[in-house]
């Protein structure tokens, strides 16, 4: 079984941000707000993991 994510308050205040303000883009372009985000969002956990491997090979 997955092991439940657990976010902090900062993380949660965050989300609410993203949410009002996804609640003020027009209706008709708001799919297209959430490509780029999810987009954007998926650029920064990749290159975590560049530097996290970066890392790891030096310490190696």
């Amino acid at each position: 079984m997955a092991k439940a994510k657990r976010y902090t308050a900062e993380q949660l205040r965050d989300a609410e941000k993203m949410a009002a303000t996804l609640a003020n883009v027009p209706e008709e372009k708001r799919t297209l707000v959430i490509m780029m985000t999810n987009s954007f969002m998926a650029g920064m956990e990749a290159q975590k993991a560049i530097d996290d491997t970066a890392k790891e090979a030096a310490l190696a």
